[in-house]
């Protein structure tokens, strides 16, 4: 199996690096101070095609995969610039239509989701279901042909930031397990009878965090994502692309926090020596042990 990277994965690596840079980890940290989004990043990211490498071409996206979008939450991370709504808006949202949105959500969100104008974020996580998804209390019961969504989400991030909401509701409950059967819907950040009230977070992040009350917010048929009753299924094509996406963010921050303790160990000197040669790192490996002569 061939584990090295191809040009074309090293060269993407190389040009989505050479635009975080521009910005660096001085510009996050000043703007998750104050809870403000990373505008200009997120713009000139779009602007050369890398917030939806991952959508189908035909609907303005790169047409590539997790691998790709995996390299740019990498690489940006590494800069000291890790985005969280790449990950919830481009790994989940974004792969959700993409697979179970039919032909007019498409043409309706992808677009937008490819050039970075607009932004789609999840809402799953509740006050009383934590990690259970069968728990979920929110609930989308039938009005004519409309939808009427009712409950509570929590821990909901860029809500501010975003032009709608894919949310996870109950509209059933399985005869024979007895767990929630669970639906998909699109609801815009301005629907009436939606209220996000911010949350206070002590995390240094410029995306805020929500809390949502919905009181009967009404969404017409073609807000539905994919099949009635199937959205447990379809959930998980956008938490599995998310969990991809965040470990590449995570091995970003790694390698953003080593090369900054490498310069500091290269940098700092004292005893007329850089620090670097008085610490464990510079301890010569010890011998392994010799190989065992096992009985034959």
């Amino acid at each position: 199996m061939e584990f090295a990277e191809k040009p074309e994965l090293q060269a993407l690596r190389e040009t989505v690096g050479q635009i975080a840079a521009r910005y660096g980890s001085t510009y996050y940290v000043e703007r998750a101070a104050k809870h403000e989004p990373l505008t200009e990043l997120w713009a000139d990211l779009a602007k050369a095609g890398f917030i939806g490498i991952n959508v189908p071409e035909e609907y303005g996206g790169g047409g590539g995969g997790l691998v790709e979008l995996a390299i740019v939450c990498e690489e940006i991370a590494a800069q000291g610039c890790p985005m969280l709504l790449l990950l919830v808006s481009a790994a989940i949202s974004a792969e959700v239509i993409t697979r179970f949105g039919d032909d007019e959500q498409k043409q309706r969100w992808l677009p937008g989701l490819a050039d970075g104008t607009s932004k789609v974020v999840f809402a799953i996580t509740e006050p009383g279901a934590g990690s259970n998804s069968h728990q979920l209390a929110t609930s989308a019961r039938r009005d004519g042909d409309d939808w009427l969504i009712s409950g509570t989400k929590y821990y909901i991030s860029g809500v501010d930031e975003a032009q709608a909401l894919m949310v996870v509701a109950r509209t059933g409950t399985d005869e024979v397990t007895g767990k929630a059967q669970m639906s998909l819907f699109l609801v815009p950040t301005d629907a009436p009878g939606l209220v996000a009230q911010p949350l206070p977070v002590d995390a240094m992040l410029p995306e805020r965090q929500f809390t949502l009350f919905f009181d009967d917010v009404r969404v017409g048929p073609e807000m539905v994502v994919g099949e009635v009753g199937a959205g447990f299924a379809q959930v998980f094509h956008g938490l599995n692309p998310e969990r991809i996406t965040g470990a590449a963010l995570c091995v970003g921050i790694a390698r953003f926090a080593l090369a900054k303790a490498a310069d500091y160990a290269n940098q700092r000197t004292v005893w007329k020596a850089p620090i670097g040669s008085h610490q464990g790192v510079s301890h010569p490996s010890p011998r392994p042990p010799s190989r065992p002569s096992w009985p034959r």
